[in-house]
This record gives structure tokens, C-alpha cells and sequence, in this order.
């Protein structure tokens, strides 16, 4: 698993998610009931077994009790003796008052570790039972009215193993409580994919729309929770590519249409170029205005033109064998016969031989939109740049300029996208070079982006796939 895998991961369980926020609720919920669970377990068992503790030392110190009064009832055995014949559980201790004098079987408990209430209440004829604190820890001590006058059977209880249980069972329930934690969010981050799903495919085919993809559509398959939802979200997608399916198809009908007349215009201003001799100081200064806003009004309309169809759905790519550092220096060399400042074209390592399987016009599209915007927006183009990484071709054009702000380099490959910084805000042009750039390299299934340049300036790269890794 990759770096990147690895943080979208912690990204989608982060509770600003749906998925996360699911996910945590299910744990939360889990933990609760589990929480209570428990509780109701340990009161339940520490209860039941308490009760039944208390049970069997009533029952034993009870039939003691009826021991010893039958036996000093008959002569011959002192109390000492009885005391020691009588069954006893592990560990108790049995105790017997006589009008105030005590005898024990044990060393350790006597009659200072019974509380002095509990000693009154059973001599004065009410059996009775507490918990106490010896020596050896918590006891349970019972005792039991005989019939003679201000005399008592006593026997003590140890809890120790009874404690030791509900230590045991307290522990395994925490630590119950505690493994579930993790388990719930493993389950409920498995149990919420499947609920989530729609609402990804629903995510999936409105990023594919703003990714330009207006074809994109919402599939129910088969859930009826969701049908509803697809067929708004299909019906809006349908209604929007149709509206701008109908803007582009306008727009280059309006740009076909000003095609003759700009035909037209080219042809006069051909004709008066025949004759620019005859023409005063003034006439061809005009001229020459005339000259650049014509052929400025020419790119325009090409470029509004070549928009429109791409936005129509047209597809005509030309797919070629192209060899890149050629048609690079081809286009270096035209710019060069246009009266431009020439650039050396550097190639790195193994790039002369670079080919790539691409629309060969669009290709020099790219690249005449790039050096063209270096020029006019950046303070002339600086460098031109081929090489290869990985199974990619990586083409850099470099301008002097300011460069582009890092808040605005997705902006301006948009249509009629203008920077703020003077030089690109300034200078001539309607802004649909770079968008052009954009369209031409997606659909040659390539990437364009803006970084900034070693001298300062703007660079932009292009990659594109090489012949067999596309």
C-alpha cells in the first residue's frame, strides 16, 4: 500500500466524513449497549452468586447451630470439643457466647471482629447476618440465638474466593468492553461501505460532469431507495449537456458564419497591401493596425471555432506515430520565421528518440498555444524542454514573466481566464489559448499543469503517454 492510499484511508475515516462519522456512531452505539450489557451481567452474577453464598452459610450455620444446642444439652463434651466437631466450610470460624463469655475456634477471629450490634440483635433473639473485616480480609458473619438465656452461636465466612471471583468476572467484562472498541469500528466501517455505495456512485458521476464528462449518468441498478435520485440527477445531467451541447453548437455556427466575412476582410486587406506604396504616412500606419486586429480577430474566431466542436462532442483525432523533438523544433522554427527571438529546444538523455502516439495537429496546437502565451503574456519564451520519466514524455516551456500565482493556475486554463498580475492582464487576447491547451492534451490522454520556473517565470508541462504505455 502506498503513502497516498494509506492517507486517503485515515482521510475517509476521519470524522468529517460520512463514512467516518457512520462508522464512529456505530462504535459509539456499540459500546453502549455492550457497556450496559455488562453492567447488567456483573450485577446479575455478583447478585446470584452472593445469594447463593448466603444461602449455604444460613443453611450450614443454621444446622451448626442445632448441633451445638443438642450437644450441650448432653453431658460429657465441653464446648471446645463441640465447637471442633462441628462441620465446617474451608476456612470459617465458629464462636459461642455464653452470657458473655466467648469461645472460637480460631486465633485469628474472635469476638472484637464482630460488630457489637450484630452480637446484640442475635442474643437478644433475632438471628442475623453482616459482613465484616478481619484480619484475613472481608467475611460474612452469621449468627444464630440459642435457647438458653444470653446465649449465641456465631460462624464467620471468608469471602476471599468470593471476591476473587468477581475480580475475574470484572476483568473479563472490561476487557470484553474494551476489545469490542476496535471491532466495532472494523464492523462498522465494513458495514458502512455497502450502505454508502450509492451515495459514491452519486459522488463518481457528479465529478465525472465537472471533469467535463457530460455523458456521465446515474446507475440505481435496481435499488428503488435510489431511483428517484437517478432519475432527477439523470434528467438535470441530460438538461445540462443539452444546454451545452446547444451553446457550443451555437457558437460555432456564429463562428463558421464569421468566417466569410473575416474571408472577406482578409482578401481587401490582401489587396491594399498590393498597393501600400501609394498609400500616405498615416494610410499605413492604419493598415498596419488593421493588420494586427484582423489576424487577431483570425485567431480568435479559429479558436472559438476549435472550443465549440470540442465542446460539441467532436472527436476527430488523427492518432500517429509522432516523434516529439521533430515537430518541437518544427514549431521553434516557425515561430523563428515569424520574426521571433529564436530558443534552443534541450533534450535530455535518451528524449531525441521519444515517439508518441498522438493527434499530430493538436499536438502543434499545444505547443503553438504555450510558446504564443510565453511570448505575449510572459515576457517573451525563455526555454523548451523535452525529456522522459517513467513511461511518460514530459514536454517544459518556460516564459521570463512573473509567473502565475499559485491560487490562480487551474483559473487560467479556463475560457476568457485572464491573470491579474500585469503582464498577463494587460496584454492582448480573449483567453482561449490555454483552454484550448487543456482540451487538445486531455483528449490525447495527457495532464498540463503550471509550476514556477528556476528564473522565476511560469513553466508549463505537458505529459503525455509514450507509444505502448498509454
Amino acid at each position: 500500500m502506498t503513502a497516498v492510499t494509506v492517507r486517503h484511508s485515515w482521510a475517509a475515516f476521519s470524522p468529517r466524513t460520512l463514512r467516518g462519522r457512520a462508522t464512529l456512531a456505530f462504535a459509539a452505539i456499540t459500546l453502549v449497549v455492550l457497556l450496559m450489557m455488562a453492567i447488567a451481567v456483573w450485577t446479575a452474577v455478583s447478585q446470584y452468586l452472593l445469594l447463593q453464598r448466603e444461602r449455604t452459610t444460613l443453611a450450614q450455620t443454621g444446622a451448626n447451630a442445632a448441633q451445638l444446642q443438642g450437644g450441650l444439652s448432653s453431658e460429657g463434651l465441653t464446648v471446645p470439643q463441640l465447637l471442633a466437631q462441628l462441620p465446617r466450610q474451608t476456612g470459617s470460624t465458629s464462636l459461642y457466647v455464653d452470657d458473655g463469655e466467648w469461645t472460637t475456634t480460631s486465633l485469628l477471629v474472635g469476638r472484637d471482629d464482630l460488630p457489637r450490634a450484630l452480637v446484640d440483635m442475635v442474643v437478644e433473639g433475632t438471628p442475623a447476618r453482616q459482613r465484616v473485616g478481619t484480619q484475613d480480609g472481608t467475611a460474612l458473619a452469621v449468627g444464630i440465638p440459642l435457647a438458653g438465656l444470653q446465649d449465641a452461636y456465631f460462624e464467620v465466612y471468608p469471602l476471599e474466593e468470593l471476591d476473587k471471583t468477581y475480580r475475574v468476572l470484572g476483568t473479563v467484562l472490561s476487557l470484553a468492553v474494551l476489545a469490542s472498541v476496535p471491532l466495532s469500528l472494523a464492523v462498522g466501517w465494513w458495514s458502512t461501505r455497502p450502505t454508502l455505495r450509492p451515495l459514491e456512485r452519486v459522488s463518481d458521476a457528479a465529478q465525472a460532469i465537472a471533469d467535463g464528462d457530460l455523458s456521465a449518468r446515474l446507475d440505481p441498478r435496481g435499488d428503488p431507495s435510489l431511483e428517484p435520485l437517478a432519475a432527477s440527477f439523470n434528467h438535470t445531467a441530460a438538461s445540462l449537456e443539452e444546454r451545452v451541447r446547444s451553446d457550443a453548437r451555437f457558437a460555432a455556427d456564429v463562428s463558421h458564419e464569421l468566417r466569410t466575412p473575416l474571408t472577406a476582410m482578409l482578401g481587401a486587406m490582401s489587396l491594399v497591401d498590393d498597393h501600400v506604396d501609394r498609400l500616405p504616412d498615416d494610410g499605413r500606419e492604419a493598415l498596419a493596425l488593421l493588420r494586427s486586429e484582423v489576424r487577431g480577430f483570425e485567431r480568435l474566431v479559429s479558436d472559438l471555432l476549435e472550443i465549440s466542436r470540442a465542446d460539441a462532442g467532436s472527436t476527430d483525432l488523427v492518432l500517429e506515430d509522432v516523434r516529439v523533438c521533430e515537430l518541437v523544433q518544427e514549431v521553434l522554427d516557425r515561430r523563428v520565421l515569424a520574426g521571433r527571438a529564436p530558443v534552443t529546444m534541450s533534450a535530455g538523455g535518451d528524449a531525441g528518440g521519444l515517439v508518441v502516439h498522438a493527434d499530430k495537429r493538436r499536438l502543434e496546437r499545444v505547443l503553438s498555444n504555450l510558446m504564443d502565451n510565453a511570448d505575449t503574456h510572459g515576457q517573451g519564451l525563455r526555454a523548451v524542454r523535452v525529456r522522459r520519466a517513467a513511461d511518460q514524455v514530459l514536454l517544459t516551456v518556460d516564459d521570463g514573466g512573473p509567473g502565475v500565482p499559485a491560487q490562480e493556475r487551474a483559473r487560467v486554463f479556463e475560457r476568457f481566464a485572464r491573470g491579474t498580475r500585469s503582464s498577463r492582464s494587460e496584454t492582448a487576447g480573449a483567453g482561449l489559448g490555454l483552454a484550448l491547451v487543456a482540451r487538445h492534451v486531455s483528449a490525447l490522454g495527457g495532464t498540463v499543469d503550471i509550476t514556477e520556473s528556476p528564473a522565476g517565470g511560469a513553466r508549463f508541462t505537458v505529459a503525455l503517454p509514450l507509444e505502448g504505455h498509454s
